[in-house]
């Protein structure tokens, strides 16, 4: 593609970022549909990341996806925020910035795609974790479940998360074995199950044979968790599907169009399986 001083420029915006298969998805749909625009990845380390996701709008940026540890900042940046926290960011063309979270809906159609009777299956849900991406998953699911607990290192954090939900709970951190042990679908929702993160010893014994296990990491694919949960021959949903589902309704959000899930897929995992 060539790009000019008409190109409009995105980009996904974190800490880490390098891991990121955003620029690879958004930049096959961007070519599919012929538009000029470019996605890149942005690291950003600052002091006050809400001051600096607001300037970027001075360097002509039309959007942008926000990830780990941004998310809350993110919303605070905006002029108008449709949640507490976001991971999408649209200047407009007043120049104003508006707010938006698609990790919610976005791991709602992966695990609808996954297990297509999930609402039959699933009363009690375990999200490790209650950062941003925690946040939004347990907001999407509360309405078709009975309870939604979060378990965290630092418990405050998941105290506070779970207020934010008429059905939340919190489980402390020694619990992990009774969470996984009572609960219908487990989401791992933090950055434990990257490639070159720490270890953990997953209680995935503990789960009933019914339980649905997913990890919101993709990269690698095959997370310590799953594979634990496959060998017990549990249903279990890789991160993928999130960040392919969240990513096209990010690009519908930038620019009206519904881009093709299947087409992402194959690409990511190109690159995945190499």
């Amino acid at each position: 593609m060539t790009i000019n001083a008409a190109t409009r420029v995105f980009a996904v915006i974190g800490d880490p970022v390098s891991h990121s298969l955003s620029p690879l998805m958004h930049n096959g749909w961007i070519a599919d549909h012929g538009i000029d625009a470019a996605y890149v990845a942005l690291p950003l380390r600052s002091d006050d990341p809400a001051a600096a996701l607001r300037a970027l709008g001075q360097f002509g940026f039309s959007g942008a996806n926000v990830t780990t540890p941004y998310k809350e900042a993110a919303a605070r940046a905006a002029d108008a925020a449709d949640d507490v926290v976001a991971n999408t960011l649209r200047w407009e063309a007043n120049g104003a910035l508006a707010a938006f979270n698609t990790d919610g809906v976005g791991f709602v159609a992966a695990l609808a795609e996954a297990v297509p009777d999930w609402r039959a299956r699933v009363r009690r849900v375990l999200i490790v974790g209650a950062g941003g991406a925690a946040i939004a998953v347990g907001k999407a699911l509360s309405p078709d479940v009975d309870s939604v607990f979060f378990i965290n290192r630092t418990q405050t954090r998941a105290d506070a998360v779970a207020a934010m939900l008429g059905n939340g709970g919190v489980l402390g951190w020694q619990d992990m074995e009774r969470g996984f042990g009572a609960a219908d679908l487990i989401v791992q929702a933090t950055s434990l199950g990257l490639a070159g993160g720490p270890a953990l010893e997953w209680p995935v014994a503990l789960c009933q044979e019914h339980a649905i296990v997913a990890d919101i990491v993709y990269r690698p694919l095959e997370t310590d968790l799953l594979m634990k949960a496959r060998a017990r021959s549990l249903v279990a949903i890789d991160g993928l599907g999130m960040l392919i589902h969240q990513g096209a309704r990010a690009f519908e959000l930038w620019f009206g169009i519904r881009p093709n899930v299947g087409k992402a897929r194959a690409r990511l995992m190109a690159v995945l399986q190499r």
